[in-house]
């Protein structure tokens, strides 16, 4: 007969079972998304992918992080024959992956109770109810609908089996100490080296199982003090120890990027303290309207005193410390603190990203629900009547919450209106929406938004690059003075952006391929130098390099190799790249300077890269190159 324990214990699964299914049912309305903002950046090389050497090289071809994030790429490689077609395919493993993250982190949470000496059925209670919450949190639905977020998932995704096994592991230390030990750093290595393959935030896993240790989880009895702080200092703190080096290392900011972003270090630090209340405040309310990645960016802020950035930037570190002081007087709250403060190390510190993304939370945010889901459902009887009715309250309203917002995702043409009106600062959501407007009213109603927007936001007047490629491939013979005109007046003061160099490639491509009044590969030139000009980007060595890129293809099209081939070299200079080894090998053998090509290969073949992936495919490449070259030398005997 079953006791009512173990039935309580039965419900609760079979409520976490409906649970799954009902984020599964919240997410399908997204279904109907599209590719959006670094989705093409990042994955267009799955349009080329035909086999497995093709897949390889789209896998060692990432440049989404320094060591280029090839596992969560290699993910991607499955959905390649719906790449630009199907976004569908790619959301189902999106969703599929959050699922699973859900099931592990559930797992995970279940035993971190049971190591705190919870019963099993409290222990089982409490881990469904924080997943559950976690899984249809609306904040973190950016995560899984913005496609190239799989590399944060993924890597969440290796973090939290890394983490599940760790727990299992350290819950058998007392009876088997040498063991348990092995496998809990085998459990770390392996999982900090797969999550970070995904996505580099994956270094964190140690610094938050270091939380762990700190604030929830008893010393081993049967492991000599010595010995596990021994163990702890190389395994856990050493990696706390090296980023924060990182971190270090990384301040000050240089002046072209401080240029570039518009913030220094200290800015960051203090923009980042108020952003981190909105992500928990949205993540209380979870309202659709006030989510997603079309937002404007935050106001950097530049004045410490103001006294709401006083209070943000002075509770964080009052927070930090009575955590660290109170940590086994108050354990659940220096949990939530310390594991929110940690997940957030990397992404909202001083490395120089943008000011705000939603998908940073989707760790960050456990340690906060695991917190108050534990303070309910193992308090007083008063928070546990309470939680009876917080609790499913609060999986509804979230499941509402989480339908309505990708109910909107999943209308892209109709979102990206409701965006451009929600935010009419924001520039993404105003070309957004003028993309559609391209295609479905035509190119006269999208010059007239961005026009628009250009004449409101003239930080942002690069855009005229695009409006005048628009008027060039639908409009010819007009007359383009005016728009040329403006464009050499604004460039010299707009902000940094590398969407300006791909809207003066788009627009190269446009002239050389038919006529435009007013418009040749000179005066594209001419609008380059102009924005090269720019201090914002006259100080970026990548946009230099992109500068040089596209002379040598404008000087190649008009048949001046001696230039293109100076561009080139100047351009090999800031950094070589596979694409430059193609466009200088390709250009000498064009030309038939056979032994020039084959000594560049051998340069190239001397200062391969130092990450040993690419390494790889860079000499790959190269040989590649190399036989291209022995059948054009033949072809000419």
């Amino acid at each position: 007969m079953i006791d009512d324990q173990t039935k309580l214990t039965q419900q609760t699964l079979l409520g976490f079972r409906a649970v799954l299914l009902l984020a599964w049912f919240c997410y399908q309305p997204a279904l109907g998304g599209a590719f959006q903002l670094d989705d093409t950046s990042n994955l267009e090389g799955l349009g080329r992918v035909e086999d497995l050497g093709t897949a390889m090289e789209f896998v060692l071809s990432g440049q989404a992080g320094p060591i280029g994030r090839p596992l969560a790429l290699l993910s991607f490689v499955p959905q390649a024959d719906s790449w630009g077609t199907d976004a569908a395919a790619f959301l189902r493993v999106n969703i599929l992956i959050h699922l699973l993250n859900a099931a592990v982190l559930a797992w995970s949470l279940f035993m971190l109770a049971r190591l705190r000496r919870v019963d099993t059925q409290k222990a089982t209670i409490v881990a469904l109810v924080a997943a559950s919450a976690w899984v249809l949190m609306p904040l973190l639905a950016t995560a899984s609908l913005l496609i190239v977020q799989r590399m944060t998932t993924l890597s969440a995704a290796f973090m939290l089996l890394g983490l599940a096994s760790y727990l299992a592991a350290r819950s058998t230390i007392n009876d088997r100490p040498v063991r348990a030990l092995v496998a809990m750093t085998v459990s770390l290595v392996v999982a900090t080296t797969l999550a970070t393959l995904c996505k580099e935030s994956g270094v964190l896993l140690p610094v938050l199982v270091l939380v762990l240790e700190a604030t929830l989880l008893d010393r081993p009895t049967a492991v000599a003090m010595r010995r596990w702080r021994a163990w702890q200092g190389v395994f856990l703190w050493l990696p706390l120890l090296l980023i924060l080096g990182y971190l270090a290392g990384v301040v000050p900011y240089s002046e072209s990027l401080v240029l570039r972003r518009n913030f220094t270090a200290m800015e960051r630090l203090l923009s980042e303290a108020q952003i981190l209340w909105v992500y928990l405040q949205k993540a209380l309310l979870g309202v659709p309207a006030n989510l997603g990645i079309y937002q404007p960016p935050p106001a950097i802020v530049r004045d410490p005193l103001q006294p709401l950035v006083l209070i943000a930037w002075l509770s964080w570190p009052a927070l930090l410390f009575a955590a660290i002081i109170w940590r086994r007087r108050f354990p659940l709250a220096a949990f939530a603190v310390l594991w929110f403060l940690a997940g957030h190390l990397i992404e909202s510190t001083v490395v120089p990203l943008e000011l705000y993304f939603e998908h940073r939370n989707y760790l960050p945010m456990i340690g906060p629900i695991f917190a108050v889901s534990a303070a309910l459902l193992l308090g007083s009887s008063r928070w546990r009547r309470a939680a009876m009715l917080v609790v499913p309250a609060y999986v509804l309203v979230s499941a509402y919450h989480l339908f309505s917002f990708s109910s909107l995702w999943g209308e892209p043409s109709l979102a990206s209106r409701y965006w451009a009106l929600q935010y009419p600062g924001s520039v993404r959501a105003v070309t957004n929406m003028a993309s559609f407007q391209l295609a479905e009213e035509g190119p006269l109603r999208a010059l007239q938004t961005i026009d628009n927007f250009v004449l409101e936001q003239p930080q942002h007047a690069y855009l005229r690059i695009q409006e005048l490629n628009l008027l060039c491939m639908h409009a010819p013979e007009r007359d383009h003075s005016q728009v040329i005109a403006e464009l050499e007046r604004e460039l010299p003061q707009v902000d940094f952006t590398y969407t300006a160099g791909k809207m003066l490639s788009q627009l190269f491509d446009t002239v050389a391929g038919g006529r435009c009044n007013g418009v040749d590969g000179s005066r594209v030139t001419a609008l380059a130098e102009i924005l090269r000009a720019n201090p914002r980007y006259a100080a970026n060595s990548a946009y230099k390099q992109f500068h040089h890129k596209l002379l040598a293809a404008i000087a190649r099209h008009r048949g001046d190799d001696a230039t293109s081939l100076d561009q080139l070299r100047r351009a090999i200079a800031y950094q070589p790249s596979s694409e430059l080894n193609m466009m200088m090998v390709t250009a000498l053998g064009g030309g038939g300077n056979f032994e020039a090509a084959h000594e560049f290969i051998d340069d190239a073949l001397i200062n391969v890269p130092r990450n040993p992936l690419k390494a790889a495919q860079w000499r790959q490449d190269l040989e590649g190159l190399r036989a291209y070259l022995y059948e054009l030398e033949a072809g000419t005997q």
